[in-house]
């Protein structure tokens, strides 16, 4: 888990542990939006063939993707790319699961001692707990484990915030595109001004091209890239309170204060 290093091909909410579940609205949200634009057409009178050009589509992903390629190390676009799967899981950290987890290995430390918590190491699903917990059971201070989980949690943060990037790009470099797209359409145009029936093709390509630019950019790249950064918000803030329980766990404090210090790092709704 710490710095997405050991595991790129480990979504950031796999990686938080305990998840909860919930209604998806992402992908109805972006069917909603298309749906919006087409039935605008549609209601105008326009024609759904005059919104579906592949010259323009080409464009337009092929431009924006290939300018991604170009600035992105390829590490960096696979965790992006990854990170898309946000889309069809709306699944969230679920902070209570991990606070009573939190609290049975306090309960189990103070009776049994550190080294009773190796069985629960071997068989955490993702290397910050493990980490975490075999460095209890050797023994470690809890200086010194907050002081590496820290790390862990900032390379974490940060390897996720450089991948959530390539969306943000992406949202930049559609619009480009689509006006690239355009100025091309109009450059036929005007080689061909003597064949009035060669002018549609240019000016449908003109104008899908800046559509298509447009609407990737502010339906699906930039809106991706805002829940994308909620995501890794919230999982940030669950590992924040993980790494408090465990400092208070390495402490030796009673189960009812680990519990306490942990619920200190929720919204107050959560924590009620």
């Amino acid at each position: 888990m710490g710095g997405g290093a050991e595991r790129a091909d480990e979504s950031p909410a796999e990686a938080a542990g305990s998840m909860r579940g919930g209604m998806n609205t992402s992908l109805a949200a972006l069917a909603l939006g298309v749906l919006a634009i087409v039935g605008g057409h549609l209601l105008d009178g326009g024609e759904l063939g005059a919104l579906l050009h592949a010259t323009a589509l080409l464009i337009v992903l092929g431009g924006s993707f290939s300018a991604l390629l170009l600035q992105t190390p390829r590490a960096v676009l696979r965790r992006g790319l990854a990170q898309a799967r946000c889309l069809a899981d709306d699944t969230e950290p679920d902070p209570e699961t991990s606070i009573q987890s939190m609290v049975e290995h306090s309960r189990l430390s103070r009776s049994s001692g550190f080294l009773a918590l190796e069985p629960a190491a071997r068989s955490a699903p993702d290397p910050f707990l493990q980490r975490a917990l075999e460095m209890l059971a050797d023994g470690a201070g809890p200086d010194e484990l907050r002081r590496t989980l820290t790390i862990d949690l900032e390379t974490f943060e940060a390897s996720e915030r450089q991948a959530c990037r390539i969306w943000e790009s992406l949202g930049a470099y559609a619009p480009t595109m689509g006006i690239i797209g355009a100025v091309m359409g109009l450059i036929q145009v005007m080689q061909n001004l003597t064949q009035p029936g060669a002018l549609g093709s240019g000016i449908a390509v003109a104008f899908v091209s800046t559509l298509y630019g447009v609407s990737f950019a502010n339906l699906l790249f930039l809106p991706l890239a805002g829940r994308i950064r909620a995501r890794i918000l919230d999982e940030v803030r669950l590992r924040r309170m993980l790494l408090e329980g465990f400092g208070a766990v390495a402490e030796g404090v009673h189960p009812r204060l680990v519990e306490r210090r942990m619920r200190g790092h929720l919204a107050p709704a959560e924590a009620a």
